[in-house]
């Protein structure tokens, strides 16, 4: 294969990195979740990297020697860990070209995979540099040396290519085989889905750790520690071996040429590879238009309801009924209008079609690292049942916190179909619920059968938290029309969806979080007395009006906000 034009490669390069700033700078939500990564994988590693670096250089020369087997074995860990990364980015979209058709008309597409790596290579040598200067710099003033001042950002920019050159086709290897496989181009929601439960499973456990001490020891006698070695070059005190320094300049010097033409390779591979088709319309998907019910086409109910009917799904290969739609009919048909199971059956499609849309729930359980991390290690905490039922309530509401922006281009349709509103309303309660009320109960039982709490507390705990998801799903489905959201965003590999608003999201938080608070207040009798004292009021008026904010929010607030949703539905127009 004849070398890419690094001219060629470099320019392309360039556009791509300043896109990726761009594209930051364009969006709020992608600034916030950019500012949230780098809170983690920056400041924290730049404040406590440079800590540590500063005592060890003070500890200089009588440092002990294992301090040198661990930065072997850390440099070892280290290169894996990177490895891994630009391999998840490589599968994901840093693997595609922004405009293929444009791009590969007029360079070589070897050209253009070089141009993709190096991009690759710069986005995360910016993100890395803060922290390995800062190291490099707190160690050098530590020690008093200079050494660290060059040995470390050369040793990171060397290990750093060698992971991205290793990554990157195995990332683009993992992108083929997706591509090329039907069923998981069906399923690779899912996969990615179940693949982040179990690394957040294997961090709350002592699972991660034991992986990464294993693989400490195991490297750390293996060439791919002698980067530790050239990265403690010029130390007082420390026995790191020069020539392992210059074995690991020369492996940098053999791996990256090679493993980045066998990236380029199958890059290009990849571009001109006819991919698999998942059986489904991409304009379903992306748009999630479940059914469409006009005026000519009503289906009239049993019990004389018009509205739309299952059998008014566009999407032919999903028309035939499916486990879910079984079920419904067959448990609620002399229950239920047909109106109301066909929206509870469109949002149940909508949501297998694109799962991806239901991605930020997720987010809330880094909260939950601590306590999963403490019941890991020392048993199942007091507080993690409660938590358990909290979280799974905002997450069952927060699935249903956008009915009218979910429609999508339908909305028009939907809205002269013959559905009233608390038929609406009521569907989309079902779809969160029927799912919620069992997994969320389940959950909270189990959290509450290993924990210190008595049985008769456990098994309230799992009635309330079953009557939770179904209150706190009615008041988001209330909030959600209140402060609706039509437009799309970015939420994963440049996937487009509609999502709820801001101030959706703040309010069904901020309403939930206070009747869990004011019932805690209200139920727990030292969490009462605590805040009387902090606000000089006496403990039966803390516990009166933490009882009355809980019953505000469960009892009151989903009864009105049924009515006021079904009554907006109903009242609704398009500007």
């Amino acid at each position: 294969m004849k070398a890419p034009d690094l001219s060629h490669a470099t320019r392309i390069a360039r556009v791509e990195v300043r896109r990726s700033v761009r594209a930051i700078r364009s969006s709020n939500t992608r600034a916030a979740a950019f500012g949230i990564a780098l809170l983690f994988w920056v400041a924290l590693p730049t404040v406590g990297g440079g800590f540590v670096a500063y005592q060890l250089g003070r500890a200089l020369p009588e440092v002990p020697v294992s301090v040198l087997d661990l930065v072997r074995g850390g440099s070892a860990v280290g290169w894996v860990g990177l490895a891994v990364l630009a391999a998840a980015r490589s599968a994901g979209k840093k693997g595609e070209l922004e405009s293929p058709d444009g791009v590969l008309t007029t360079v070589p597409a070897r050209d253009a995979a070089l141009g993709l790596l190096l991009a690759e290579y710069v986005r995360m040598a910016l993100v890395a540099s803060i922290p390995v200067l800062t190291v490099a710099a707190a160690l050098a003033v530590g020690a008093g040396v200079v050494a660290p001042l060059v040995a470390i950002p050369a040793t990171a920019a060397l290990v750093l290519a060698v992971a991205v050159s290793v990554g990157f086709p195995v990332g683009i290897g993992v992108k083929w085989v997706t591509l090329k496989s039907p069923w998981l181009a069906r399923h690779k929601t899912a996969l990615l889905v179940a693949a982040f439960g179990l690394y957040f499973l294997a961090v709350t456990s002592q699972a991660f750790d034991e992986v990464v001490t294993g693989l400490q020891r195991a490297l750390r006698d293996t060439p791919l520690a002698w980067f530790g070695d050239a990265a403690l070059l010029g130390l007082p005190g420390i026995a790191a071996v020069p020539t392992y320094a210059l074995g690991a300049a020369a492996l940098a010097a053999v791996l990256v040429p090679a493993l980045a033409g066998v990236g380029i390779r199958s890059a290009t591979t990849l571009w001109y590879t006819d991919r698999a088709r998942d059986g489904r319309d991409e304009k379903a998907e992306s748009t999630g238009n479940d059914y469409r019910a006009s005026p000519t086409s009503r289906a009239s109910d049993a019990d004389g309801t018009a509205g739309a009917s299952a059998s008014d799904v566009t999407n032919a290969p999903e028309a035939r009924p499916g486990f879910g739609e079984r079920v419904l009919s067959a448990a609620f048909s002399g229950l239920l209008a047909r109106p109301t199971r066909t929206v509870t059956l469109a949002v149940w499609r909508r949501s297998k079609r694109a799962p991806i849309r239901l991605l930020y729930v997720a987010y809330p359980l880094f909260f939950l690292y601590a306590p999963l991390r403490t019941a890991f290690e020392s048993g199942v905490p007091t507080s993690l049942p409660v938590l358990v039922a909290l979280y799974g309530t905002w997450a069952a509401g927060a699935t249903a916190l956008n009915p009218l922006g979910d429609e999508g281009s339908v909305l028009p349709t939907t809205l002269l179909s013959g559905i009233d509103g608390r038929q609406f309303v009521v569907g989309h309660v079902l779809s969160s619920a029927l799912v919620g009320v069992p997994v969320v109960a389940l959950a909270a039982g189990i959290a509450g059968a290993l924990s210190p709490l008595s049985t008769v507390n456990s098994l309230a705990l799992t009635a309330a938290s079953a009557v939770l998801v179904v209150a706190g799903t009615v008041l988001a489905v209330g909030i959600g029309v209140l402060f609706p959201r039509f437009g799309t965003v970015e939420v994963f590999r440049s996937r487009e969806v509609t999502m709820p608003s801001k101030g959706a999201f703040a309010a069904y938080s901020l309403v939930l979080l206070g009747g869990a608070v004011g019932a805690m207040v209200a139920l727990v009798g030292p969490i009462a007395g605590l805040v009387g004292e902090l606000l000089g009021v006496p403990q039966v008026a803390v516990r009166v009006v933490g009882g009355g904010l809980a019953v505000l929010v469960g009892g009151v607030g989903p009864v009105v906000g049924f009515r006021w949703a079904a009554e907006k539905f109903e009242e609704y127009a398009l500007d």
